[in-house]
């Protein structure tokens, strides 16, 4: 028959092993968490150890089996409870825990044994969630100030389609649309019914073009706008194409490089705003190309001299007030001004070429032109 300190000792050995696996348990979650190790070891000791001791301290007589029961029960409770609290890291903390012992080693072993020994945990829980983060609100500092011939639009839309509002003037009605910003885009186009509602209508003599959408070619006929705004900033004597496949939901049309191309572009994506300032150099060819007939005829005379006759047809119904034909010749080009013309009129213009090896054939374009 066991003595009392016997049983008082063997109570005490059963009970201690479920106090270490918890201990361990505690010991190994904190360390997951980073935790600083005196804060680990001191939390362990008292989660684990302080109920039981604190209950013995109190009782009147057998303090050391009402520690055993309250340690053991207690630990259990512990190993319990912990899937609700850390789901599916009980094992590894055990192992964890007991691994610091001694730094690894045999005990590794043996922490591994025990915690494989360990009953599978219920799924009563999951991991946390993460939280989702609260969207901060960015303050922009006040912008550079704008210099004086410069404007800023603000723009919708995301990526490749900006969105501006620009308006069209024309006969004295002006009109407010959103325009597509698209830099690969040559003309601004608009549909007949926005043309119609500014007063203009396509006529059988406007010329013909041919536009390379997203949706395949397309023959559109060009017309003439009077002026364009881009907020203070006037562009006058617009030629846009007609296009119904070219506006969206958002936008009625795109605004192409005939407008776009007279200005220095930059776009501000945290005010989204676009920023434009008129380029130094005024050239209209795009505008006015549809609306010019360009011929060229040379001359050659004995001697090698090379003369050249440049005639300029003006269908628009706009004066030219300039113009500047370009000869081309291999990998050489000569220059050609021409004077203003006027709306619906022509200018012939003779020029002697410089020396240059002649060519088999020679091309004339429109190098640029104002209105």
């Amino acid at each position: 028959m066991l003595t009392r300190y016997a049983t008082h000792a063997l109570v005490l050995i059963l009970a201690i092993v479920p106090a270490i696996i918890a201990y361990a348990a505690m010991l190994g979650l904190g360390l997951h968490r980073h935790a600083p190790a005196w804060v680990i070891s001191f939390s362990a000791t008292v989660l684990v150890f302080g109920p039981p001791l604190v209950s013995a301290a109190l009782a009147w007589r057998g303090r050391v089996p009402v520690f055993a029961l309250l340690a053991g029960t207690w630990s259990l409770g512990i190993l319990a409870a912990m899937p609700v609290y850390f789901p599916g890291e009980r094992r590894q903390a055990v192992v964890t825990g007991m691994s610091l012992v001694n730094g690894g080693g045999s005990w590794e072993s043996v922490a591994q044994v025990v915690a494989g020994s360990l009953p599978d945990e219920p799924k009563v829980a999951t991991p946390e969630i993460p939280e989702a983060a609260e969207v901060a609100k960015f303050e922009l500092p006040a912008g550079p100030p704008l210099a004086p011939e410069q404007i800023a639009l603000p723009y919708e839309g995301a990526g490749r389609r900006l969105s501006l509002p620009i308006v069209f003037e024309q006969g004295g009605k002006t009109i407010e649309r959103e325009m597509m910003l698209d830099t690969g885009a040559t003309y601004t186009t608009l549909p007949l019914d926005v043309l119609r509602d500014l007063g203009v209508v396509p006529g059988a003599d406007d010329p013909k073009i041919v536009l390379h959408t997203a949706n395949g070619e397309r023959e559109a006929q060009v017309v003439l706008v009077e002026t364009v705004w881009l907020g203070d900033l006037a562009v006058h004597g617009v030629a846009v194409a007609t296009c119904e496949a070219c506006a969206s939901s958002d936008t009625v049309g795109l605004l192409g490089l005939n407008v776009t191309g007279n200005f220095n572009i930059t776009i501000d994506a945290d005010r989204r705003e676009v920023l434009l300032a008129p380029r130094q150099e005024e050239n209209r060819r795009l505008d006015a190309s549809p609306f010019i007939d360009l011929q060229a005829s040379l001359s050659r005379y004995p001697g090698g001299r090379m003369e050249v006759e440049v005639n300029l047809d003006n269908r628009a119904s706009r004066d030219l007030t300039a113009a500047q034909a370009e000869i081309r010749c291999g990998e050489r080009s000569f220059s050609v001004d021409l004077p203003g013309v006027l709306a619906k009129n022509s200018e012939t213009i003779r020029r002697r070429l410089p020396e240059h090896e002649p060519c088999e054939r020679y091309q004339v374009a429109l190098l640029s032109a104002k209105w």
